[in-house]
């Protein structure tokens, strides 16, 4: 169905020449120059795609059929269940899913069971810059949703993954990067995870039902907006972790995101870092500099609602970390808090690696020029060092 501005536009062209119908419009082009959610998916059900593939088709052979010579190829794909792993490895790609306004639950789904409760590993791997994917779900990998790695310019859009195992959607290594209405559910590791990357945005996605909601990993500028973060074990985080090809991590902003009930059991992989999180952070800084959280609503966490930590903490032997430790220049400002702290994570709340009581704000002392700004002012429940923290000017 076209939205209402399409249909006026389309008609109204065609009235100006005299014609009666609407021609197939470039699928590329239409996306590019759409306005909103409900345009870009006009423009995937009715534009012309280089390949169309049915339900009973593979997209793998879509891909494969993309000539050498080409710049630019894009790959619509008809509602249905497809059981394959799809590799890209070329730039230029457009990979979409025709979705409906009428009924938005009939998808296409790329599905990773196998008999005898085997799953494949993952679900989509790309190594091509200049990439678009949109209105796919994945379900049921042992590895990861979707990956991109080594890209410039990646859009993740509109995306669903549950139960994809370490990672939904999974940007690394990349820049120029857009996730944006993205659903992620039952992931091991993290729902959404940007890592070693610069120039990412993470906006209006909901996750949930993860060990790490969102996570941002030794990247360099970041914006992470309008999101609803809950019943993860821990909601939006801003990391540095030491051996990563990226040794920094800095310049990320956290704002008018809802992070709530972040209270989930750890499930994580015993030998991931994430195993280690204590259950109920709201949003978690951890040795990244830089960061400006503000005007969150950060609620119901039963450790913390915002956490600001250096790595001592978790890595204890000094000598084995090639990355900076603190947190510095954190900016916590105009954030709504309520209910956090209330039952901290039993297994912190006695020692090491991180001492938990139960709190709003968590500050370990580490770092420099760290500041915060609260309405709540005096009434914010603060645990550790975070009463001292000096008011932001």
């Amino acid at each position: 169905m076209m939205s209402k501005r399409a249909t006026v536009l389309c008609l109204s062209g065609l009235s100006l020449l005299g014609l009666a119908g609407c021609a197939e419009k470039n699928l590329y082009d239409c996306y590019q120059g759409a306005l909103d959610a409900d345009e870009r998916r006009d423009c995937i059900a009715t534009g012309k795609a280089d390949v169309t593939v049915e339900a009973g088709g593979s997209i793998s052979q879509a891909m494969f059929d993309m000539p050498a010579e080409a710049t630019r190829w894009v790959v619509k794909v008809r509602p249905g269940i497809y059981r394959e792993t799809v590799a890209i490895d070329r730039s230029g790609v457009m990979l979409v899913g025709a979705t409906s306004a009428d009924n938005p639950e009939e998808r296409v789904i790329i599905e990773g069971a196998l008999d005898g409760g085997k799953k494949r590993k993952d679900a989509v791997i790309v190594s091509g810059s200049r990439f678009v994917m949109d209105g796919i779900t994945m379900r049921n990998f042992s590895g990861n949703g979707v990956t991109v790695s080594k890209s410039i310019g990646v859009t993740l859009r509109n995306l669903v993954a549950d139960k994809t195992g370490h990672y939904g959607v999974y940007p690394v290594e990349s820049e120029d990067i857009l996730v944006e209405g993205c659903t992620t559910s039952g992931i091991d590791d993290a729902g959404i995870y940007v890592g070693q990357s610069r120039r990412a945005t993470v906006r209006g996605n909901h996750v949930f039902g993860n060990v790490a909601g969102i996570e941002i990993e030794n990247t360099v500028t970041a914006l992470v907006e309008n999101n609803d973060v809950h019943d993860n074990t821990a909601g939006i985080m801003a990391f540095v972790l030491p051996n990563n090809p990226s040794k920094e991590g800095r310049d990320c902003t956290i704002r008018n995101n809802k992070t709530y009930r972040n209270n989930g059991k750890n499930f994580a992989d015993p030998n991931a870092f994430v195993a280690k999180l204590p259950y109920g952070i709201g949003i978690g800084i951890m040795a990244a500099d830089n960061t400006v959280v503000e005007k969150n609503e950060i609620y119901d966490n039963s450790s913390t609602g915002v956490a600001l930590i250096g790595l001592q903490l978790f890595f204890t032997d000094p000598t084995k970390l090639d990355v900076e430790p603190n947190s510095d220049r954190a900016r916590i400002t105009g954030n709504t808090y309520r209910g956090n702290g209330k039952a901290p994570d039993p297994a912190y709340v006695n020692g090491a690696p991180v001492k938990l009581l139960g709190a709003d704000v968590m500050w370990d002392s580490t770092g420099q020029g760290n500041c915060i700004d609260e309405p709540q002012g005096g009434e914010l429940k603060t645990d550790g060092a975070a009463a001292a923290l000096p008011r932001c000017k």
